[in-house]
């Protein structure tokens, strides 16, 4: 089933959003670029995909001159080759190191879901063949962890939900346990905001992000796990729209 293409203007925002900065300087944005080619980023289906520095720069101009507009995407034809849609190959690539034992014509089922361009299995496995990405030849490196922390305030914001005590409701019978949804500045460790609450949900999430940006101005970036609240289509939009970059951490990773 294909995506809908306001999915797929999303997804392509929180690609780009880092780049997308307004403060960075041409060579530093450039810099930058090259580092998202080489990130792994989890498209709307699921699977985790690289995006070729050519296809960041794309979008990057679409989003300057027309906004979450710019990213949405156009309509394909039924038929690609290597020379007219090399993404698309760069896309087959990205999948079969995401996931060796992914066949050729897996491959060509996600980028016909995708893209709605049709390709050949015999032809995917000509090209991985070429970039030495044979299935037998690849094998999964060891995950690595680090520390970090923001060089400037609000450059990043990081939320969560932090469980309180159980305390009486006030429009119900008995006691509920309280939640409190706090951001904290990573630079800082400036407590921007914080709500206590009932309920886990997108809405207390967008209300205490509100009140924090009239507080303390836009952050640069958001920083939040893949709890329901905050993997909520209108925290997306409302995030691409003001310009910040929001990140979700990657199940299971600290």
């Amino acid at each position: 089933m294909p995506i809908d293409p306001e999915t797929v203007a999303l997804f392509r925002y929180t690609v780009i959003a880092e780049a997308a900065n307004s403060r960075l300087r041409p060579r530093q944005r450039g810099h930058l670029v090259r580092v998202l080619a080489a990130r792994a980023h989890r498209h709307p289906d699921g699977t985790w995909v690289r995006v070729s520095r050519n296809t960041l720069d794309r979008w990057l101009r679409a989003y300057r001159e027309r906004g979450l507009e710019g990213l949405r995407p156009g309509k394909r034809s039924d038929s690609g080759t290597v020379r007219r849609h090399p993404e698309l190959f760069e896309l087959a690539a990205a999948l079969r190191r995401e996931l060796p034992a992914r066949s050729a014509a897996q491959i060509a089922d996600i980028i016909a879901m995708r893209h709605g361009v049709r390709i050949a299995s015999r032809t995917i496995r000509e090209q991985l063949a070429k970039r030495g990405l044979q299935r037998a030849n690849l094998g999964s490196p060891p995950p690595a962890y680090g520390r970090y922390e923001a060089a400037r305030p609000n450059e990043r914001w990081i939320g969560d939900f932090l469980v309180g005590p159980w305390v009486p409701h006030p429009r119900r019978a008995g006691s509920r346990r309280a939640r409190l949804f706090l951001l904290v500045d990573d630079h800082s460790r400036l407590l921007v905001h914080g709500r206590w609450v009932f309920e886990e949900n997108a809405r207390s999430a967008q209300s205490v992000l509100r009140a924090a940006i009239a507080r303390r101005g836009l952050p640069e970036s958001l920083y939040l796990d893949n709890g329901a609240p905050f993997a909520a289509a209108a925290l997306e939009r409302s995030c691409a729209v003001l310009g910040i970059h929001l990140v979700h951490s990657r199940p299971y990773r600290p």
